[in-house]
């Protein structure tokens, strides 16, 4: 199995330095990931900003409120270094990373936007383990399963196989306790990724679609970091980690396995991997929400929200309790999906007086915040750099769509 890198503004490209295939039908996975020692916490610098949802939660711990049971027993090591994990054979320097066995690639119909990276994504679920599927929610996956996203940029988005440059793998780890998130930077010889608890801001430079040079600073996240956007509230008002593209609609989608076209949800169920699978027809199907013939405007629209802000705008989200604007796909209600809704401390200078006024998206603080690059307005605050212009697009044409009101 080699990763798969999809550059995001041609989601049908796969780029050549890494082919998606899976060469194996044998349903077992490799043993448990080796024993690294304790991992060394990084001394860098904590990154600076404002969270998207709001202020990080002291003494919260990062894997949320712990499971019932011993916290060590069955404790997934994490080492300092990305190879210690034993989730991958090679390196982007010699030809790109190979998931092992069991480590199984996969993509989402249509992904969270990063800056125009190249992603590849794989998911690792321990011998004798299984998931459970689940209809809205992530998949219920067990102790021990690792996740990967390895974020990567070309020199040159129109020719996407060439002049690679891999930049990060973040790794989520289910333990005992919860979901652990754990940053690894790549060395600039493309041979090895360490861990970075601090965060990082590494230049990065390419050339666009347009053929209009890209240059700024892009910021691998902190360990830290990565709650802000991971985090729900419990039932109990406890702030507990959870995975964010894993779920079915999203992987209900085929890829190539073994040189075999396959549903990504079913190949899981065929390796003993995945339990609960439904019938196709009960399925629920994301839209790739830059396809027209996948869905209607509005779906392909709420789609791009749902992954790209609804982790935080949702009613167990932290912005979405404060500000009450919940993005989910789920959402019926179009006041709290910001419809003439004001919003409860957007400042001035964001492109309107309510989040979304229909009809009008040049006047909707939505649209505003994810179209603008200015720090402190941008919406998400962390993740992205620059400006999504095809995500911003969508969402005008969604808005200008919508029928025309009279806010007040």
């Amino acid at each position: 199995m080699r990763t798969s890198f999809v550059n995001p503004r041609l989601p049908a490209v796969l780029l050549a330095l890494v082919l998606a295939a899976c060469g194996s039908s044998d349903p077992e996975v490799p043993g448990p990931p080796p024993d690294a020692g304790t991992p060394v916490v990084d001394a860098g610098p904590e990154d600076a900003g404002v969270p998207d949802a709001g202020p990080v939660d002291a003494g919260v711990p990062d894997a949320g409120v712990p499971d019932a049971g011993t916290p060590d027993a069955g404790r997934v090591p994490v080492p300092t270094v990305l190879s210690g994990l034993g989730l991958f054979t090679g390196s982007p320097a010699d030809g790109g990373l190979v998931p092992v066995e069991g480590n199984v690639p996969y993509t989402l119909s249509t992904a969270l936007f990063s800056d125009y990276s190249v992603k590849s994504r794989t998911l690792y679920i321990p011998p004798g383990a299984v998931a459970h599927y689940h209809p809205t929610d992530e998949l219920d996956l067990p102790v021990g399963t690792l996740i990967t996203k390895t974020f990567a940029f070309p020199a040159d988005l129109r020719k996407p196989d060439q002049d690679v440059r891999v930049i990060e793998t973040r790794v989520l780890v289910r333990q005992p306790t919860g979901w652990e998130a754990w940053p690894y930077v790549w060395n600039d010889e493309q041979t090895e990724a360490t861990q970075a608890t601090g965060g990082r801001t590494k230049p990065v430079t390419f050339i666009d679609l347009q053929g209009k040079t890209q240059a700024f600073k892009y910021s691998v996240p902190s360990k830290n970091q990565c709650q802000q956007c991971h985090h729900l509230q419990d039932a109990t008002g406890a702030q507990v980690m959870h995975p964010i593209g894993v779920k079915a609609r999203y992987l209900h989608r085929p890829n190539t396995y073994g040189g075999v076209e396959r549903d990504q949800l079913e190949y899981l169920a065929s390796l003993g991997k995945l339990d609960g699978l439904p019938p196709v027809a009960e399925r629920p199907k994301a839209p790739d929400a830059f396809d027209a013939t996948s869905g209607d405007l509005s779906t392909r629209a709420r789609t791009y929200l749902d992954i790209n802000c609804a982790h935080c705008h949702n009613p167990k989200g932290t912005a979405g309790i404060t500000s009450r604007l919940f993005l989910n796909i789920d959402n019926a209600d179009l006041f709290t999906l910001g419809e003439c809704k004001r919003p409860g401390s957007a400042g001035s200078g964001v492109g309107g007086e309510f989040d979304i006024l229909p009809g009008n998206h040049a006047e909707s603080i939505l649209w505003y915040r994810l179209h603008t690059e200015e720090d402190g307005k941008m919406m998400p605050q962390i993740g992205r750099t620059i400006h999504h212009a095809e995500g911003s697009q969508l969402i005008a044409d969604w808005i200008d769509s919508l029928p025309p009101k009279t806010c007040k």
